[in-house]
């Protein structure tokens, strides 16, 4: 599965005049790795993002989270297009265990992807991308308080494990983190958290800064609910970068 882009960079939300809005799916004819089952899913080829929500979430003619396969018998998600051989076989007992039928039969694909990836020792970046991505399949669910903790978890992981992390990506690690304690209520640990990385000389004057400051009025107003990232590009263009 490919890591979600987390960077600040990607928080310039430019909208392109004129750019025709579409999303085009197409039904895929599919083999199950794991049984053989054949079968057909419909997927995303292609869609139009012209801005994202605070947690990331694209916005506009595009599927968000980008759909996944999944196996109808078995509920197997095909989150990679090859899978090795030793990878099905650690893969295999898993899927077919009761505890991953329970799961398949209540919670959502990325959810899953998380469980899967967790038996193939993927990091916790991965991990944390994978569970962000359940946050927005069930956004007006009772679930979300689940995934949105989860996915804090796996952020807090990411950011205690890597040393070797860059700058940018660790600020913006801080700044999802942020918006997840935000969405959970968690408003004190919110607020420190996104106070210290807008003091960062590095945030100060980029879009992430901006992204930081409308989060803390939110949280000032006590507010849980998902917004649209509000970035001023000609701002951002005369501050630091």
């Amino acid at each position: 599965m490919k890591r979600i882009a987390l960077s600040a960079a990607t928080l310039t939300l430019a909208v392109l005049a004129g750019t025709a809005s579409a999303m085009t799916l197409m039904p895929i004819k599919l083999k199950c790795p794991i049984g053989g089952e054949s079968f057909t899913a419909t997927l995303a080829m292609s869609g139009t993002q012209f801005g994202q929500n605070l947690d990331r979430r694209p916005v506009g003619a595009i599927a968000a989270p980008w759909p996944m396969a999944k196996c109808p018998t078995n509920g197997f998600v095909l989150f990679k297009e090859k899978f090795t051989a030793a990878e099905i076989k650690t893969l295999q007992p898993f899927v077919l265990s009761p505890e991953y039928q329970a799961l398949q039969k209540t919670e959502s694909n990325y959810f899953l992807i998380s469980r899967l990836m967790e038996k193939l020792g993927a990091s916790s970046s991965d991990i944390a991308s994978a569970l962000l991505r359940a946050t927005w399949e069930v956004e007006k669910t009772p679930r979300y308080q689940r995934y949105a903790s989860a996915a804090l978890d796996a952020f807090e992981a990411a950011l205690a494990g890597n040393s070797k992390m860059s700058s940018e990506e660790r600020a913006s690690y801080e700044q999802i983190a942020g918006e997840l304690e935000r969405r959970l209520g968690r408003f004190d640990a919110a607020r420190t958290r996104l106070m210290a990385l807008a003091a960062m000389p590095s945030v100060q004057g980029t879009p992430l800064e901006q992204v930081v400051q409308q989060e803390l009025v939110l949280i000032a107003q006590r507010d849980v609910e998902t917004h649209l990232a509000k970035v001023d590009d000609e701002k951002n263009s005369s501050g630091k970068h």
